[in-house]
């Protein structure tokens, strides 16, 4: 049978754990087959598993680490991913208060622009806790840019009145100072693992099942606490600037654990070059500089050039709107545009006009067409200033997360929501694990589980797994369960068994042959009817077609994994010599099952997300009914 027990197929009939040799009797293998069961039992156990390589995952990671639990990093693209690190980008912007008699004003200017519907106490911890997450960054040894002339207009904020502390991320010195601090922590990084389960037992985190896209196979770790830093939902959109890996799953994986979605609607627009280059954003300050047409030819009107130069995203209560609702008619083809870009103009547009050049081979003077992509989140995951969503044993961070944000976001606020969030996550999410274990344990909230030890930080290279006889104490029993459960629920309706120091995932054996037509098809529908212009008809639309998706996805038929077998005495053997004959659909893989699960999650977060949409009837920031009433 095929990862039961999360170890490589050898002979018929055996399988490797730990180098020792279990059998597998035919009889075992034709229930499990009969039944369309795969079981992945947990290869290891950390106190906290993270999910997402971006700066709120590394954080959390790092900070989980320092305060002394075992970590293990995994994510789908691999350690420094997601958006924080999306190359089509000029750079990263942290803004925070100038001094302390800045804070109230900060404050009330973020749930100002946020409409009333950021949290304000979430809102007046969030800026309180800046100036210690940079201090925290910069004694990594990251470096941060410092503007030659800050007083520049050119620095106010997106959507704010006021100059502010501007920092400028540079992601190599991250990477860098990241790298080691990972490394001194002793994080094991799962890299190119996506989360597709959470178990839950007894209302706590139990244990997460991760599919490695490489090595093409399941694996289950189980853990005292999970911290999410998947990414917003702009992986749900035909365009869009963010990672590859951003597949917009943790949303759904959060809510079925028991966690509340928050503000899904508020949805940062940005315009982005369609050519000559695509998938790269455009500098909103170059607007000033700039000329563009509507669809029919028309000149774009300097004031609103001017007003639309203010801000990066689209928000419907500003005066640039015009721009933003012609760019959208434009269509694929996107709007034409032509800048003077100069030595005469600001640093900021001189700086972003150098990047284009020099990392993208764009002339920022060249002709070009732009239109709207889908950017980051300002709402998803509701949780508290430590990062609790409310589940215990379940933590979040970063743009997965709402609550600090509102209709609109300050600009520079999504960095430095995923450092103070990120770091806190992490502390929180250890002590929440470290004092689970201890009570198991019986030593108190401050025992020291035995998890594996590892001297260095350690990679899961893709394709090539985990050497555990490399691992101290690889035979502890980590983490402990609170009941004697052995037949309890993951959060995504699998089954799962648990036991001191591990959990084994039960999962269907079902594959959606077209995954990809679907998710393709669930892009469309959200770029069609979600993006600027929102209206009643249109929603219910795009509510109608993912619920028939998820119809179709939901039929999808028993296709058993045939990889059980050898060469000697293959699988459909195997199932004859049984009494079984072999299915006649095609034989599905991990993959394919993985896939089935992705999307299914997928279909979830983009109905959450539709139904927020449809719920809110007036315009407000980042969501424009054009239906609504005046």
């Amino acid at each position: 049978m095929y990862l039961l027990r999360c170890r490589r197929m050898c002979r018929a009939g055996e399988f490797v754990c730990r180098k020792r040799y279990y059998p597998l009797s035919k009889k075992r293998i034709a229930r499990a087959a009969q039944e369309g069961i795969v079981h992945i039992e947990s290869e290891l156990s950390f106190d906290v598993v993270v999910v997402g390589g971006g700066i709120a995952g590394c954080c959390a990671a790092i900070e989980a680490a320092h305060a002394g639990a075992s970590v293990c990093l995994a994510s789908a693209s691999g350690v420094f991913s997601g958006s924080s690190f999306y190359p089509g980008t000029w750079g990263l912007g942290l803004i925070g208060p100038r001094d302390a008699a800045d804070i109230d004003d900060m404050v009330e200017t973020i749930l100002h622009v946020g409409r009333g519907v950021a949290d304000a106490a979430l809102v007046d911890s969030f800026v309180r806790g800046i100036p210690e997450a940079i201090a925290a960054l910069e004694a990594m040894g990251v470096s941060l840019k410092r503007p030659a002339n800050p007083d520049e207009p050119q620095y106010i904020p997106c959507f704010d009145h006021s100059l502010r502390m501007w920092r400028g991320l540079e992601r190599d010195s991250m990477k860098r100072g990241f790298e080691q601090a990972l490394c001194e922590g002793g994080v094991v990084r799962f890299d190119g693992c996506e989360l597709l389960d959470i178990a839950m037992d007894g209302g706590c985190t139990r244990g997460a099942l991760l599919f490695d896209r490489s090595a093409k196979r399941f694996r289950a770790v189980s853990c005292g606490a999970i911290v999410l830093a998947g990414g917003g939902v702009a992986g749900l959109f035909k365009r869009s600037l963010s990672a590859s890996g951003n597949s917009a799953t943790v949303q759904a994986i959060a809510a079925r654990c028991g966690a509340r979605l928050v503000n899904l609607e508020f949805m940062q627009i940005m315009p982005g070059l369609v050519a000559p280059r695509r998938n790269i954003v455009f500098n909103e300050k170059a607007f000033r500089f700039a000329r563009a047409w509507d669809a029919s030819g028309e000149p774009i009107a300097r004031d609103v050039l001017e007003a639309r130069s203010e801000h990066g995203p689209f928000s419907c209560e500003r005066a640039g709107a015009p721009l933003d609702f012609a760019m959208e008619a434009c269509g694929d083809e996107g709007m034409e545009i032509a800048c003077d870009v100069g030595d005469g103009s600001p640093e900021f547009v001189r700086t972003f006009s150098g990047w284009l050049e020099r990392e993208c081979s764009v002339s920022a003077s060249a002709p070009a067409r732009i239109a709207p992509y889908a950017h980051a989140s300002n709402g998803g995951i509701a949780i508290d200033e430590h990062g609790s969503c409310g589940v215990p044993g379940l933590f979040a961070a970063g743009e997965c997360t709402g609550g600090m944000h509102g209709a609109d976001r300050t600009g520079g606020l999504a960095s430095a929501n995923a450092l103070v969030f990120g770091r806190r996550a992490g502390v929180a999410a250890a002590k929440f694990a470290r004092g689970f274990v201890g009570e198991c344990a019986g030593g108190g909230a401050n025992a020291r589980s035995e998890t594996p030890g590892f001297a260095s930080v350690g990679t899961l290279a893709s394709g090539c797994g985990l050497d555990v006889g490399s691992c101290r104490g690889s035979d502890a029993e980590g983490i402990a369960t609170k009941s004697d459960s052995r037949n309890a629920r993951c959060a995504g309706g699998s089954r799962f068994r648990s036991r001191c120091g591990s959990v084994s995932f039960e999962v269907e054996e079902r594959a959606y042959p077209a995954s990809g037509a679907a998710l393709r098809e669930l892009r469309e529908t959200m770029s069609t009817h979600c993006m600027i212009s929102r209206d009643a008809d249109g929603l219910k639309a795009a509510a109608n077609a993912i619920s028939a998706l998820q119809e179709r996805v939901g039929e999808a038929a028993y296709a058993p994994v045939a990889s059980f077998g050898s060469e000697s005495e293959p699988a459909s053997e195997l199932m004859s010599a049984s009494g079984l004959a072999p299915s006649s659909s095609p034989c599905s893989d991990a993959a394919s099952i993985a896939a089935t699960m992705r999307i299914r999650l997928q279909l979830e977060t983009a109905s959450a997300t539709v139904a927020a949409m449809l719920a809110r009837k007036e315009s407000c920031g980042s969501h424009y009914r054009s239906d609504a009433v005046q």
